[in-house]
């Protein structure tokens, strides 16, 4: 009897629906469970996207989503640059890294630490489907009352530089898309820093000190699109009596490694010789150019 097929055959039957209904129920159990945590795990925030690969060489990304580099064996507090980068697109991020990676190598070698902060994408015209993937800063009178929520931005950022560098004076360095934001902050007083310096830009109207003057070094060049509204930032600062100063180079639109040296330099002579603004050597008096916008949407103008 107890070796009957028919019996043999039911009680396999019985295992194999048992280990069937086992299985059901624990599967149905994991997905209970996957489910009640998806919500939680939705809600994490992601690690900053592209901090650590938008970092180029010679750059160490902090705390805040910043890019840091200071001086080997130097002591705290040390002078800070903030740089302020040109628009760029995601998916092209070379160039901008370039830039990055000289600025920071001449800025350490001559004792500086240097902080590179990255816009949000689209920041300089949010309704322009075409700026959607381009990194840039709200750098024109459409966006211009957005600028405090961007610095609020940095505290972190900030305080993890004076965790490693100490908290020395603050200059600020921009350049095309970043150079309209820096005067911009300059202007409205909303980034207190001992120097700006304005490359490849324009003014953000109106141009109207709302704060302290901190000195200004405006960088042109005059085969870019920007020079005709660099020249009009020169003449509103000065109907502003704000200290300044204008050099230009030959050449386009571009963050050359003279552009670097002469706001390097600018820093550093505010810094020892307060009071004593001087046009970077090798620079000539800039003049209008009254042709077309060339560099303009790098500029932050549609």
């Amino acid at each position: 009897m107890d070796n009957d097929p028919a019996l043999v055959t039911r009680g396999r039957a019985l295992a194999l629906a048992v280990a069937l209904v086992v299985a059901l129920v624990a599967g149905w159990v994991l997905l209970r469970a996957h489910r009640s945590r998806a919500p939680i795990e939705a809600h994490v925030d992601p690690p900053a996207e592209g901090v650590v690969s938008w970092c180029a060489e010679g750059l160490e990304a902090i705390a805040g989503g910043g890019c840091l580099a200071t001086p080997p064996n130097a002591r705290p507090p040390l002078p800070l640059v903030l740089y302020l980068h040109g628009m760029y697109d995601r998916a092209t991020p070379a160039e901008e890294l370039d830039r990055q990676r000289r600025l920071a190598a001449r800025a350490t070698a001559l004792g500086y630490a240097l902080l590179a902060l990255r816009a949000t994408e689209g920041a300089c015209h949010p309704s322009v489907p075409e700026y959607a993937t381009r990194y840039c800063w709200p750098s024109n009178e459409e966006v211009a009352d957005r600028a405090g929520a961007f610095v609020e931005s940095w505290s972190q950022a900030m305080a993890s530089v004076e965790e490693r560098a100490g908290k020395g004076p603050r200059y600020v360095l921009g350049f095309s898309s970043g150079g309209f934001f820096a005067g911009l902050l300059a202007v409205r007083g909303i980034f207190p820093a001992d120097a700006f310096v304005v490359a490849g830009a324009g003014p953000v109207e109106p141009v109207k000190a709302l704060g302290s003057k901190p000195p200004i070094l405006l960088l042109s060049a005059d085969d870019d699109g920007s020079q005709d509204g660099m020249v009009r930032l020169d003449d509103e600062l000065t109907r502003e009596r704000w200290p300044h100063e204008h050099s230009a180079r030959s050449g386009g639109h571009a963050l050359t490694d003279w552009d670097i040296d002469a706001a390097l330099g600018f820093f550093t002579q505010v810094r020892e010789h307060p009071g004593d603004l001087r046009e970077p050597a090798a620079g000539h008096r800039p003049r209008a150019r009254d042709r077309g916008a060339e560099g303009a949407e790098e500029a932050g103008t549609p």
